[in-house]
Order: C-alpha cells, then sequence, then structure tokens
C-alpha cells in the first residue's frame, strides 16, 4: 500500500476516534450535571490547587471531566498534524482541522467560565451548544477524509428538507439544555400536557420552557420522520443516505421515551444522561444524512441534478459530472 494511502487512512482514523471520544466526553459532561457536581471544584483549570486532586466523591465527575476533556484536546491536535500531513494545500480538511482546534480551546474556556461564573445559565447553555457544533464538525472533517464514494447528490429539495431537520434537531438540544440548566426539568411532572394546557403561557416560565422543548420534541420528530421517510421513497437516494433514514426515526422515538421517563424519574441520572446522548447520536444522524445527500466526501463530489431540471438528452452526460474535492 501506498504512503500516502497509509497517511490518509490514519488521519481520518483519527478523526472518527476523536469524534467517537467527543461523544463519551458529551456523556460524562451530563453526568457532572445530573450530579449536581459542576462545582466540585472550586477553582480552575486546576481542582484545590492540584491537577490531580484525589478523585473521591463528586471530585471524580467534575475532575474527571476535565482530564476527559484535555484528552479530546490532545485528540483534536494529533488529528490536526495528521490531516495536514495527509491532504494537500488547500484541501478542505484543512481549514476544518484548524476550526476543531479552535472550537475546542473555546470550550475549554467556556468550562472555566462555567465555575469562575458560578454556573451561569448563559454560559452552561453555550458550553453544550458550542460542544455539539465541535462533534458535528469532527463529523463533516470525517466525511471529508473518507474514501471516495459511488454516492450520488439527491434532488435540492430533499437536501434542503433534511438540512431542515438537521437545524431544528440542534436548535431542540440547545432547548433542552436552557431546559437543564434553569432547573426547569421538573417544572411540569404531568403528562401529556403541563397544568392542563398545552403551552401555558402567563405562567411561571421555567413551566413554559419546560412546556416549549415538549412541543419542539414532537415537531421536530415529525420533520425528521418526514424528511426520512421522503429519502427512503426518492429514487435518487444513495446508500448512505438510505441507512441513515432507517436510524434516524428510530432515535426519535427513543428520544421522546427517554425525555417522558427523565420526567417520570424525577431526573435519574443515567435516564437524564441517555436523553443527552439520544440526543447528540440522532444529530450525528441527521448531519450524516445531509452531508451523504451532498455526497461529501475527501476524493469527489458527485453531484447529479434533478432528472426534471435537466434539458432532454443530457441525462446521461449528466450522470458523469465529477467534480474533484
Amino acid at each position: 500500500m501506498a504512503r500516502g494511502a497509509v497517511t490518509s487512512s490514519l488521519h481520518h482514523r483519527a478523526i472518527v476516534l476523536t469524534a467517537g471520544t467527543t461523544f463519551l466526553l458529551l456523556l460524562v459532561g451530563g453526568v457532572v450535571h445530573a450530579t449536581d457536581s459542576g462545582l466540585a471544584c472550586p477553582d480552575w483549570p486546576q481542582c484545590f490547587g492540584s491537577f490531580f486532586p484525589p478523585m473521591v466523591g463528586k471530585v471524580f465527575f467534575e475532575h474527571g471531566h476535565r482530564l476527559f476533556a484535555t484528552g479530546v484536546g490532545f485528540l483534536t491536535i494529533v488529528q490536526l498534524v495528521l490531516v495536514y500531513r495527509g491532504r494537500r494545500a488547500g484541501h478542505p480538511a484543512r481549514g476544518l482541522a484548524v476550526a476543531a482546534l479552535f472550537l475546542v480551546v473555546f470550550q475549554g474556556v467556556l468550562g472555566g467560565m462555567t465555575v469562575k461564573m458560578q454556573l451561569p445559565d448563559a454560559v452552561s447553555t453555550a458550553h453544550l451548544a458550542t460542544s455539539m457544533v465541535f462533534f458535528s464538525l469532527l463529523i463533516l472533517l470525517a466525511f471529508r477524509t473518507r474514501p471516495a464514494t459511488q454516492d450520488v447528490a439527491l434532488s435540492t429539495g430533499l437536501r434542503r428538507a433534511i438540512g431542515a431537520a438537521t437545524v431544528l434537531v440542534y436548535l431542540q438540544i440547545v432547548l433542552g439544555a436552557l431546559v437543564r440548566h434553569t432547573d426547569s426539568g421538573l417544572a411540569c411532572t404531568t403528562l401529556p400536557l403541563c397544568g392542563g394546557s398545552v403551552l401555558p403561557l402567563g405562567l411561571d416560565w421555567r413551566l413554559v420552557l419546560h412546556a416549549a422543548h415538549r412541543l419542539g420534541a414532537i415537531a421536530t420528530g415529525v420533520v425528521v420522520i418526514g424528511a426520512s421517510l421522503a429519502a427512503l421513497s426518492a429514487a435518487d437516494a444513495n446508500r448512505t443516505v438510505r441507512r441513515l433514514a432507517l436510524v434516524a426515526p428510530g432515535l426519535v422515538v427513543v428520544q421522546i421515551a427517554l425525555g417522558v421517563m427523565s420526567v417520570l424519574s424525577a431526573l435519574e441520572v443515567v435516564t437524564v444522561t441517555a436523553h443527552l446522548g439520544g440526543g447528540a447520536l440522532l444529530l450525528a444522524t441527521m448531519v450524516s444524512m445531509f452531508l451523504g445527500a451532498r455526497a461529501v466526501d475527501g476524493e469527489a463530489v458527485v453531484r447529479t441534478p434533478a432528472r426534471d431540471d435537466l434539458p432532454i438528452g443530457s441525462i446521461d452526460a449528466a450522470a458523469d459530472d465529477t467534480v474533484r474535492a
């Protein structure tokens, strides 16, 4: 095997490893909040004046999260070096790798601010929102460095529908983070309505926020399932999109069930952490589906216009339209 091919495979695997480790970091961060360990270490970046304090009680969760995050930062640096070695100057993967390093540093700063500022709602929510952007960026980077495929781009309308569903999933996660960090998770404990109303306007704002998150979950689920069904029924859907379109509806059902269980269990640690993880998995699935719909990979992007948009006699020519990335 050629040296270039080995290097290419290595940096792609490093990116996939970083993405997988980031997902685990998201779960660890969820445990920190669920166990009320966010201020177990009163200082930052050290914990009680040490980088290696006794890992007992809540310090185990809080400082363990910091150490895990440091590991993700190290992997991000490694993948940057490997991408620069494995990809030519000007390749999009290089810029994405730099952006990933910037985001992981910014994420660390936000983490420090949450401690220094005593867990303000806005900063804590921004911390989770940024982590999901970083996670999504790693998925994009993985697509940009994966081996070339025979996938073709879907029609513009379907790509937009999948893209809209992806954005809604992200916004729903951010709204969930706001519910979580404003202690609104148990503002409403009745199901399926809150205080006998779908959206109890004019009452306690935490109740309104909680109800809005429930409504958002339903709306997002409908859009995700609709986009998935449209992808499955599309004649030009490629294998990547079809596989992800089978997974997404199931994740929606599981995620809604975990949301209900979170309320019924009074925010039990394992359940709420699984709910966070389910949201991250759904986002990863939709980001991947969107990139698959655009036929993004590191070697080539094959674009096929919708057949109805092609002039007569040009369909066969369009099938050979390959743009080198």
